[in-house]
């Protein structure tokens, strides 16, 4: 049995998820100037330090330090855990800082001052971009075949 007609099958489901990486990997790097606009400021503690985990296929720690933080809002406590790693530091425990967050039905955005959108935004460009670029000639021949049989 040859598998190849299966997996041509399937390339163009690869266009809809790569779509789908772009859409999220554009809101993804929009949650700093969403949050700052229609966040909330408050204050927060620093209540840990942790070390960076390292990629997700690596056995090995990253570089760099995040801090958690606790903060209340109207609605009680939360804690934020920081994706901001670096090198060396710049918070300690007990620390107070600035914390912004937009809750909003489903929505749970946090950010510290002067934090970024991180590199998750690139990295789902990347991945949406290569396989929109895998999938789409192959739909759009999909497409092609289907008006020429009609």
């Amino acid at each position: 049995m040859n598998p190849l007609p299966y997996i041509l099958q399937l390339m163009p489901l690869l266009a809809f998820i790569g779509t789908y990486l772009l859409i999220i990997a554009y809101d993804k790097s929009k949650i700093v100037e969403r949050v700052t606009s229609k966040g909330v400021k408050t204050e927060g503690t620093v209540v840990e330090i942790r070390q960076n985990p390292g990629s997700l296929f690596s056995s090995k720690d990253g570089e760099g330090e995040a801090p958690v933080v606790d903060f209340v809002t109207y609605n009680g406590s939360h804690r934020h855990y920081s994706t901001d790693y670096q090198t060396p530091t710049p918070y300690h425990v007990g620390q107070k800082v600035e914390v912004r967050y937009y809750f909003y039905k489903s929505i749970r955005e946090v950010i510290l001052a002067n934090e970024g959108a991180g590199t998750l935004p690139k990295t789902l460009f990347r991945w949406g971009l290569a396989l929109c670029l895998i999938g789409y000639p192959f739909l759009i021949k999909k497409l092609l075949l289907l008006g020429l049989s009609n």
